[in-house]
């Protein structure tokens, strides 16, 4: 490895046994801190961590060891903690979770105005979580008041969601990482937001639809409302493991 580039080029036996200290994390995290939310009465909504590990291999070891770190783990964590039938879907969606951060990271080197595309992105999430419950009629506004689910929905739930996307725009922002500027904080925000959309937001959504025979709209408010908090939350902890390991895979 030479430069700011994290990705490793060669199989050795080194990077595969790297591989499986990140399988083997993101098994523990999901064993340990997994908690699952129902929807349309179905434990369609999982929140753990097992996710970080994968994003980590790809960003360090290379999309290709991403890949290969993402399905596995899948495998391993369905045969020690099923979470109810074998779906091949979710072993795409969690090898994707490696292979998209170590693409981004391989292969986006010029400097680009990644503030600018975080603000894009959580402004688009936004209007597609309350375009969502406007299209499904949970959403309404009457008056000088919102109405969900047929009562008026608290000002301090607007405020909360306003907080929220100040929060995911601020980070990045005031919460740098020195060194690299491969490790700084807007591109890792910008890695963990595209790969969250993509795997999580829409492929998981999907296959969930697929599985339980519901409409995808069923699942949706829910898993963009997760990832209001998810996203910014692995991009912290995503940083501070790099920022501990940038002298240990970066050359200067």
């Amino acid at each position: 490895m030479s430069g700011n580039t994290l990705g490793a080029k060669k199989f050795t036996a080194l990077t595969v046994v790297r591989a499986g200290l990140f399988i083997a994390m993101s098994l523990v995290l999901k064993v340990i801190f997994e908690i699952y939310i129902p929807l349309a009465g179905m434990p369609a909504l999982r929140i753990n961590f097992a996710s970080v590990p994968i994003m980590l291999s790809g960003i360090i070891l290379g999309p290709v060891m991403g890949i290969c770190t993402g399905a596995a783990a899948d495998i391993i964590n369905f045969i020690v903690k099923p979470g109810g039938p074998f779906f091949p879907g979710f072993t795409l969606v969690s090898a994707l979770s490696g292979m998209i951060p170590g693409i981004i990271f391989k292969y986006m080197k010029k400097e680009l105005n990644y503030n600018l595309l975080n603000t894009v992105f959580i402004s688009l999430l936004s209007v597609a979580f309350v375009g969502v419950f406007l299209s499904k009629g949970l959403l309404l506004f009457e008056g000088n008041t919102f109405i969900y689910n047929g009562k008026p929905l608290s000002f301090l739930y607007i405020v909360g969601f306003i907080v929220l996307i100040a929060a995911y725009l601020l980070i990045p922002i005031k919460l740098t990482v020195s060194g690299s500027q491969n490790l700084q904080m807007n591109k890792i925000v910008f890695t963990v937001s595209v790969t969250q959309l993509i795997t999580s937001i829409l492929l998981n959504t999907y296959f969930l639809s697929i599985m339980y025979g519901k409409g995808f709209l069923i699942f949706l408010p829910a898993r963009i409302l997760t990832n209001f908090f998810m996203i910014p939350l692995y991009s912290i902890i995503i940083a501070a493991i790099l920022k501990s390991l940038e002298k240990r895979f970066l050359k200067p």
